[in-house]
């Protein structure tokens, strides 16, 4: 989900949440802490932003388990009610570093759900370790953060009664502006990662990109999995950037590393668990001779490919993750993302799907402006509402047939939340 849209929720809490904790997960370095932080101080209440990595908030939490509630400016009434509009916020950072901490945040919860808001942020752990058990179930709603959009660059406003998704009866076309197009140009030499976008320089970039696999790899792993050959790991995080847009065969990543099939996929389970990829299954109903079994991979962090037209396919699939999880959230529906493809060599990079029903075909190419033969057959066959070849060349809308289109990158993530 887009920041926007996280402020959209908070913003109208009462719609959105429903009295429920908001949960901001997603990668490591992806600015949730300035996110709560910023809201925070937008309302006036940086005082209430606690991060339980510091030494002094223990400090106070031993001698005094309700803390926070010393820092609020308006004292909670007898009965505990207060209107929504007028309820003040609490923002808990890495709370699940406590012990305790599913414990501790319900009895927080029970107790003062009618009188403040909570935020609870963290990164992967706090994503695994609120999946298990369930002590917490029908506490809080879960938002995740994901890299920069083009909007975020430009600042464009987009209303969450006004998004695009796949139930809107239009399909709603237009050219970008010059900073739009720019905007979508610097984010895929960048990657969606705020630090390096602020710096904006190729060679800081590289130096980061290093230190975030690093950390990533040595510390959350190390926290949420007992894999001990990390050298081996990161060496399979470097194989994959070029096997990106194909299907990955784990018996060939498995030779090479010397290591057990297993091996590989437990690996391949921890770098999602931690927000280095995601994966993308296949497609396989209504479709005769589908590829099953093997799956693609992407990064959070497309810069990591080198290949530029496989980059840009990255680029698009991070950014199709993001609406389909913004419509979820919003509970617009249950979609998911696929690819198809035929053992006879058709396919199409992404299908979006509705309950696994086809909505959506999107194919990537770097400048081909020819639609592709393979969009119309699976439009065809599966039934889509949409079919559209997406092209990293600036400002081309056309329409080819009904419902299919060549559209350029900038003017189709105009569309999506």
């Amino acid at each position: 989900m887009t920041i926007q849209h996280i402020i959209q929720q908070w913003a109208l809490s009462n719609d959105f949440l429903h009295n429920r904790m908001s949960f901001i997960c997603g990668p490591r370095q992806i600015g949730k802490t300035t996110l709560v932080q910023n809201h925070l101080k937008k309302l006036k209440q940086e005082e209430h932003y606690h991060n339980w990595d510091s030494i002094h908030l223990k400090q106070k939490f031993a001698k005094n388990p309700l803390f926070f509630l010393e820092t609020l400016k308006k004292t909670i009434p007898p009965g505990g009610y207060i209107d929504d509009k007028e309820r003040q916020w609490v923002v808990f950072d890495e709370i699940h570093k406590y012990l305790k901490w599913k414990n501790l945040l319900k009895g927080y919860y029970d107790e003062l759900r009618n009188s403040l808001r909570f935020v609870i942020a963290g990164s992967a752990r706090l994503d695994f370790f609120r999946a298990s058990g369930d002590s917490l179930v029908g506490r809080y709603f879960l938002s995740r953060m994901y890299p920069l959009h083009p909007n975020d660059m430009t600042g464009k406003s987009i209303c969450f009664s006004d998004v695009w998704h796949p139930k809107s009866n239009h399909f709603h076309l237009e050219s970008s502006p010059t900073e739009y197009q720019e905007a979508c140009t610097y984010l895929l030499n960048l990657s969606g990662f705020p630090e390096p976008v602020s710096i904006g320089t190729q060679t800081f970039y590289r130096r980061w990109q290093n230190e975030h696999i690093a950390l990533i790899t040595q510390e959350d792993l190390r926290d949420l999995s007992k894999i001990t050959n990390i050298s081996k790991l990161q060496t399979l995080v470097y194989l994959l950037p070029e096997r990106v847009s194909s299907t990955l065969s784990l018996n060939n990543i498995r030779q090479t590393l010397e290591c057990s099939h297993g091996t590989v996929q437990n690996w391949l389970n921890a770098l999602k668990l931690v927000y280095v990829l995601f994966e993308v299954p296949p497609y396989s109903q209504k479709i005769s001779r589908s590829i099953r079994k093997n799956k693609k991979y992407y990064f959070w962090d497309w810069g990591l490919v080198n290949d530029s037209g496989k980059r840009f396919e990255n680029f698009i699939a991070v950014q199709l993750l993001r609406a389909i999880s913004a419509w979820n959230e919003w509970g617009l529906g249950n979609y998911a993302c696929y690819f198809v493809r035929t053992k006879d060599g058709k396919e199409v990079d992404f299908l979006i799907a509705e309950n696994e029903l086809p909505v959506m075909l999107i194919e990537c190419k770097k400048s081909d402006t020819s639609f592709s033969s393979h969009l119309s057959y699976f439009k065809d066959r599966l039934g889509a509402k949409i079919a559209v070849q997406v092209i990293e060349k600036s400002n081309i809308i056309k329409q080819v047939a009904s419902d299919s289109y060549v559209i350029s990158a900038d003017c189709f993530l105009q569309m999506l939340p």
